[in-house]
């Protein structure tokens, strides 16, 4: 199969030699952590917004008509993609416990969704970085809210309740599997890259996701879920949609890092976060491929992954290399963020928030 290696055979002996341990201190963790995941889904439920609400900082106080007609004539794109995240979280999690529950034991995936679930929280920076607007229809976190609202109008709210991690698992899967269908049969058997599996995994990856994420980006935009006001490189134009190339390389790191993570071997053990964890010191004694080693392993991967292409946009950004990425305001109700001045200096028409 195509996320299958051979296992290492100096990795030692397996885990299941080790002593036992009491599991109760496992069982706590999970318990509170499913205590303050359905807490965080309750307040994010019962405070969820849509709409500006006035405020006075994005608010056009005289909007003109949308420039642009619906895509497909459907108008109410934002809450249908925003409510989608729901039955996604549901479908995760429901078919998470079903295969843990049919093995006996937590299922592999559900450290790479973990991982996702918790690595969602750094959007507000990566919307930040790149001059993500979204429509305001959009369900999304009080704006009263200081973290979430790094964002630049605002942050959506229910892919945070597993959406995110849906998105990444399920895309990182897939294109694991197209790797293994197109990129994997050309590399020769005896070449460096067929002895370095992971970073096959990963090049060949990042070559599929690429076409992949630029499509469902394009996709999202011409649905008006959202637009980028700035950008640093060329911008594609397809109609009345600009799409700037470097997005469609930003995800795909994240996806390609994700393959790599759901790489496993003939044992059905996580390549990298095994060998990760093996590599970590442990208290003497205690067992290295524990769950918990793993979750934290996984996070720290994850979060790793998101965060280097996100330093790098930050730091073109924060370099005052962008340029205007957009025709017109898709959102006449929302004035347009111009944190530099750019917009303005071109002659697009404000109003303008910084």
């Amino acid at each position: 199969m195509t996320n299958i290696v051979d296992s290492d055979p100096a990795s030692g002996a397996r885990d299941e030699t080790s002593p036992q341990f009491s599991r109760w201190p496992a069982r706590a963790g999970w318990g509170l952590f499913i205590v303050a995941y359905l807490a965080f889904a309750v307040i994010t439920i019962a405070t969820i917004q849509s709409g500006l609400h006035g405020d006075p900082t994005r608010t056009n106080p005289r909007p003109d008509p949308a420039p642009y007609p619906p895509f497909l004539g459907f108008d109410n794109w934002p809450l249908a993609v925003s409510v989608s995240s729901i039955p996604m979280a549901i479908g995760l999690i429901a078919t998470l416990v079903w295969l843990s529950y049919r093995q006996r034991k937590v299922h592999w995936a559900v450290v790479i969704a973990f991982a996702g679930l918790i690595t969602g929280a750094l959007d507000p920076l990566a919307n930040w970085a790149t001059f993500a607007i979204f429509d305001p229809r959009m369900l999304h976190f009080p704006l009263t809210w200081p973290y979430v609202n790094i964002s630049p109008n605002l942050e959506p709210a229910l892919a945070f309740l597993g959406g995110y991690a849906a998105y990444y698992l399920l895309t990182g899967l897939a294109i694991l599997n197209l790797h293994g269908r197109l990129v994997e049969p050309l590399i020769p058997r005896e070449s460096w890259l067929a002895r370095h599996r992971l970073v096959a995994v990963f090049l060949g990856a990042a070559v599929v996701a690429i076409p992949i994420n630029g499509l469902v980006q394009f996709t999202w935009m011409r649905c008006g879920i959202f637009f980028y006001t700035e950008a640093v490189g060329p911008v594609l134009r397809v109609g009345h949609v600009r799409f700037p190339l470097i997005m469609s390389v930003y995800d795909s790191f994240i996806f390609a890092m994700v393959a790599v993570m759901c790489v496993r071997d003939e044992d059905g053990e996580l390549v990298l976060i095994s060998r990760i964890a093996r590599w970590l010191p442990a208290r003497r004694g205690r067992p290295k491929l524990t769950l918990t080693r793993q979750l934290l392993v996984s996070l720290t991967v994850g979060l790793v992954s998101f965060a280097v292409p996100l330093v790098v946009l930050a730091g073109l950004r924060a370099a005052d290399l962008s340029e205007p990425a957009y025709d017109q305001n898709p959102y006449p109700g929302v004035k347009v963020y111009d944190p530099y001045g750019h917009l303005q200096n071109v002659g697009k028409p404000g109003p303008f928030y910084r």
